[in-house]
């Protein structure tokens, strides 16, 4: 079942790289869970449901242009995954070149995402999930 979540985790990313929200919000569960990074300023803490999803990813390609996630690696943690990610950009009022690492631990259930939380470091979301490196 894992090697599933990791697969529909991965869908996610993909479907939000090609710009596919409806694909996305297929993925998740009515009732999602979003927890951002308490270090972003200005992001709202918490976003629920489909219309958080869309509020929460909105939160980046807002910021920036030429926006996009790479995945670096993608863990199985049981019913959890983690994706550890590089998020590229430029910043959209001045152009310069962002690159920043971010990790998030997602929750499946039954082929849905139902948990999201982001963090500023990978360590951070292994803690988590009940791990450290």
């Amino acid at each position: 079942m894992s090697q599933e979540n990791v697969e529909v985790v991965r869908a996610a990313f993909n479907a939000f790289g090609e710009g596919d929200m409806d694909a996305v919000l297929a993925l998740c569960d009515e009732n999602i869970e979003i927890t951002q990074a308490p270090e972003l300023l200005g992001a709202s803490r918490t976003q629920h449901g489909h219309a958080g999803v869309l509020e929460a990813f909105a939160i980046w390609p807002d910021l920036w242009d030429d926006y996009h996630v790479e995945i670096v690696r993608l863990t199985d943690v049981g019913e959890h995954v983690i994706a550890s990610t590089i998020n590229r950009g430029r910043g959209k009022d001045s152009g310069v070149p962002v690159e920043m690492p971010f990790a998030f631990v997602f929750s499946v259930r039954a082929g849905k995402i139902v948990q999201w939380r982001l963090f500023m470091r990978e360590e951070q979301a292994l803690e988590a999930v009940g791990l450290s490196e």
